[in-house]
């Protein structure tokens, strides 16, 4: 790889590898201070190796300021490579791991009810046959799962986490649209808005707020219960493109995407059973981008 026809190689003295832990625990905590509480170590650590790095590289990664680490252009081109490298590694070490003996034992996985009975849950069987030895426990609802709380082993979330010593990783964009059932001809101004319970105030509550002004007429405290109200015809509103299938999108001219984040505690050794199902889980998601994005035709 190369940043900006530069090769690692080209300056200083040889990289040390293990550095790159330390440059991606900055960009993604923003801070000395979150990097060390993410890798356990010193602040001082943290400053030196990703000074380290730096001089291996021949480029400045971050501009030091009073409130945290600000990303420069290299350090967005490199944050791609490093995070390959590290999923290089924990698919190594899974695998590696796998050789010295079947995997065993419970991994619980907390995650959205749509995205886990409609894209893990039938994505699982050849993971799970693999694996005869893992026992999987699937924690949905909509709300969060203390990850640092030891409520679960892995949580995929559409808000990033604040606080807690996690590892946090991007798996995939979910899209939204404004939909109806296909024989709907009900005008969007005047059409009954589908939506969700006022308790709950999600993205999507907000959206639907932006673009029409109003609440909506039929509140349900479920996803698949605005699924079934649209589809009956009695309203308008905010799903997943993913779960729309047999339903019309309107054109509306705002657009709302949320990220995907998949997190994990922040330990240096994490369990083999536990890497295996984040990585699997990362697997399925990235096969399922174009549902996620809304790019397959409903």
């Amino acid at each position: 790889m190369e940043l900006e026809g530069r090769s690692y190689s080209s300056y200083g003295k040889p990289m040390d590898w293990n550095d790159l832990r330390y440059f991606t625990a900055i960009r993604r905590s923003g801070s000395l201070t979150g990097a060390a509480r993410l890798l356990g170590v010193s602040v001082q650590t943290a400053g030196r190796r990703i000074a380290a790095l730096e001089l291996a590289l021949g480029t400045q990664l971050f501009v030091r300021t009073s409130t945290g680490y600000l990303p420069t252009p290299d350090c967005e081109a490199l944050i791609g490579e490093a995070e390959r490298v590290e999923e290089a590694v924990a698919s190594f070490k899974a695998s590696a791991s796998g050789r010295g003996g079947a995997i065993k034992g419970v991994v619980r996985l907390a995650a959205p009810e749509t995205i886990a009975s409609h894209l893990i849950l039938p994505a699982l069987r050849p993971f799970l046959t693999q694996h005869p030895g893992l026992e999987l426990e699937m924690v949905t609802g909509i709300t969060p799962v203390g990850i640092a709380r030891g409520e679960a082993d892995l949580a995929l979330r559409l808000v990033t986490p604040e606080h807690g010593a996690l590892t946090i990783r991007r798996v995939g964009t979910m899209a939204h649209g404004v939909y109806a059932a296909r024989d709907d001809v009900t005008e969007f101004a005047t059409a009954r808005l589908v939506g969700w319970t006022a308790e709950h105030n999600l993205p999507a509550s907000r959206w639907l707020h932006r673009l029409t002004g109003r609440a909506p007429e039929l509140r349900l405290n479920s996803m698949p219960g605005q699924v079934a109200a649209i589809t009956a015809g009695l309203g308008i509103g905010i799903l997943p493109c993913f779960l729309a299938k047999g339903l019309k999108r309107l054109p509306v001219s705002l657009t709302m995407e949320e990220p995907l984040w998949l997190v994990a505690h922040a330990t240096t050794e994490m369990p083999a059973r536990v890497r295996l199902v984040n990585d699997a889980i990362g697997t399925i998601l990235a096969n399922s981008a174009d549902r996620l994005a809304g790019n397959v035709a409903t």
